[in-house]
């Protein structure tokens, strides 16, 4: 392909990134944050339209997600055999009273590819899709159960999170030895104010972590005082996961 073939792509790709809150977007408000011209602008929505992957409201003229996108997270979500674990997540949320869900790294973030059913205790700030390795509870997890290099961890977005979140790859990297250590990823308040989330690994038979469990919830139920509780259950319930996995990998 080329050059000018990659960098329309490039652009496509970027003008879809700004939906991933969910909220619909004008035309304008899209070329002003892609720092785009008006008419280019118009020419990727169009091609992403075309494609599925948006649709445009004939009242408003505002884009939105399309059909195609949720066609691809359904197969990714087969494909991961995420199924398999929801059982054990709402399980797992029913005896807590927390959120539970299923991450794997993408990049520079963790990614949910399942989450127990909303509760009253999520209150109504949901937790977003898309959260950054270094300031969330699954992220902390993937990496500390993983081979990470010092240039990963420099080029992660450190001015994500809020002020509880680590400040840079150096007091990350001691997070993640003390993570490693106690066996458990812990949030306090570094992504969400108001939030507490457990992150334990979902181990393969080798070892390997590329799935991670987060128990999430209010620090009015994720009291200190509960932690040991809530961890211990969280560890059975990504074991119970890993036997899921590993079953229906073998069939």
């Amino acid at each position: 392909m080329e050059a000018s073939g990659v960098q329309t792509v490039a652009r496509a790709l970027s003008v879809l990134d700004c939906f991933r809150s969910g909220d619909e977007r004008g035309v304008s408000e899209i070329a002003r944050q892609q720092g785009l011209a008006v008419s280019t602008t118009h020419r990727l929505l169009a091609a992403l339209v075309s494609a599925g992957f948006l649709e445009k409201d004939e009242e408003s003229s505002r884009y939105r997600m399309g059909g195609a996108l949720a066609e691809y997270g359904q197969i990714a979500y087969r494909q991961h055999r995420i199924y398999l674990a929801e059982p054990c997540l709402e399980q797992l949320a029913n005896t807590t009273g927390a959120s539970a869900s299923v991450a794997i790294r993408h990049s520079i973030h963790a990614v949910l590819l399942g989450t127990s059913r909303w509760r009253e205790t999520d209150g109504h700030s949901l937790q977003g899709v898309r959260l950054p390795l270094h300031a969330s509870a699954l992220g902390k997890t993937l990496l500390a159960w993983s081979d990470t290099s010092d240039e990963e961890l420099q080029a992660l977005p450190y001015d994500e999170g809020t002020a509880r979140s680590v400040s840079g790859p150096t007091e990350l990297r001691e997070e993640l030895t003390r993570t490693r250590s106690r066996g458990h990823a812990y949030n306090n308040e570094e992504l969400d104010p108001g939030f507490r989330t457990i992150g334990v690994p979902i181990l393969d038979p080798t070892g390997r972590c590329r799935f991670a469990l987060g128990l999430r919830g209010p620090t009015t139920l994720m009291i200190p005082e509960r932690l040991p509780f809530l961890i211990e259950l969280a560890k059975v319930s990504a074991t119970d996961i890993a036997t899921r996995f590993a079953t229906a990998a073998t069939e």
